[in-house]
């Protein structure tokens, strides 16, 4: 099976480079002005993957137009040309998009209301993505670590950098939100098996186990043995213009109706990766 793959260069799409055979897709390939030359791009392809996205809420909430362009025209630009030429397409969106309703894991029957631009983007993205290509597969997937340390998205490697710098001062992390910290290994492997079953519709791909960002940050620092206190901090201390969602968290409902094996618990996949991390 050939990919075609766009955010070839984020945390995900790296690692599917790793493990499946992809051919990237830059943004700057794309024909605006007269879409079906984009079709083209497709030839020699059996499905399609679009992780590429405008993942800065905060700069979504500043400047909105470019958010809907980045992470809405964009993909129905894609999806169009994966219609006309019959190729499957993969949706990465998120679980934000399930808003604030409930403060426990949402499952994907759950309705999704949005709280900021970024996840409402994602969610109309979504919905054009499922209209245009109906056998499409959406992943709504939890907070992606992994990648190359070098990558500035690399949360895992941010955090650690802060806690050695920070000497005795301790650091502060938000202990009112939570969510799913999901390794992009697992991500990339859920995909592959979901696509080779044929599967399609909206599925929640989210590492085992819910965590509050202050524990999913402690975590990180305890493993790197790094020696620098951690306090919990509620969402106020931020500052935000983003009003996002105090529960991220969710559920892998589908994958488990599908038969599939559980995804790892987030503890586990996270101290694998910083085994090999070398920051």
């Amino acid at each position: 099976m050939t990919i075609l793959l766009t955010g070839a260069g984020g945390l995900l799409g790296g690692e599917l480079m790793r493990q499946a055979e992809c051919r990237p897709l830059a943004r700057s390939a794309l024909d605006w002005r007269e879409p079906r030359n984009n079709d083209a791009l497709f030839d020699g392809i059996d499905v399609l993957v679009h992780a590429a996205a405008n993942t800065n809420v905060e700069q979504c909430e500043r400047d909105p137009a470019t958010c809907y362009r980045d992470n809405l025209a964009l993909t129905e630009l894609l999806a169009q040309s994966a219609a006309r030429r019959g190729k499957r397409m993969v949706f990465i969106s998120s679980t934000g998009v399930y808003g604030a309703a409930a403060m426990t894991p949402y499952t994907e029957y759950e309705p999704a209301v949005p709280t900021t631009h970024h996840h409402r983007s994602k969610l109309l993205a979504e919905q054009s993505v499922l209209r245009i290509c109906p056998d499409a597969l959406v992943l709504r997937v939890g907070w992606l670590f992994g990648g190359p340390p070098e990558n500035p998205k690399n949360f895992v490697a941010r955090r650690i950098e802060e806690a050695r710098a920070a000497g005795t001062t301790p650091l502060r992390s938000n202990a009112q939100q939570q969510g799913n910290p999901t390794y992009v290994g697992d991500v990339a492997r859920r995909l592959l098996e979901l696509l080779a079953l044929g599967q399609a519709g909206i599925f929640n791909c989210v590492g085992e186990g819910v965590a509050t960002r202050h524990a999913y940050v402690s975590e990180i620092v305890r493993l790197a043995g790094v020696d620098v206190p951690v306090l919990p901090a509620d969402a106020a201390h931020f500052n935000r213009v983003a009003r996002v969602s105090d529960n991220e968290a969710a559920v892998n409902w589908r994958s488990e109706l599908a038969g599939l094996a559980p995804m790892p618990a987030w503890q586990d996949s996270l101290a694998t990766y910083m085994n090999q991390l070398k920051v």
